[in-house]
């Protein structure tokens, strides 16, 4: 059984919630295969849309050294303004926003 999102991530920092407390622009991204601890709590991963170029954006405030995307090829995500940071994830469901 696959741990819950917020299991890989800072509690204080994420907060579960469910497909309704959804806002802003989500969009379905693929995820490459290597990801990077830039610190223990910081994820560097490179994504991408069917027709984009791939970006590099991190995911803040994970547990230490916890990968919440380690083996999946395909998520929905919220990115801030500047498409540099994930600040929400849905993953089949397992919504998760930053506070």
């Amino acid at each position: 059984m696959f741990d819950s999102l917020i299991d890989n991530l800072n509690a204080d920092k994420w907060a579960e919630t469910d497909m309704a407390g959804k806002s802003g622009e989500w969009k379905e991204y693929h995820v490459m295969i290597h990801h990077s601890f830039k610190d223990e709590t910081t994820l560097g991963i490179m994504v991408a849309q069917d027709e984009g170029d791939a970006k590099n954006v991190l995911i803040k405030d994970c547990q230490a050294n916890k990968d919440p995307l380690k083996q999946i090829g395909l998520v929905e995500l919220l990115l801030n303004a500047e498409e540099t940071e994930v600040i929400g994830i849905d993953l089949n469901g397992d919504v998760v926003i930053r506070k």
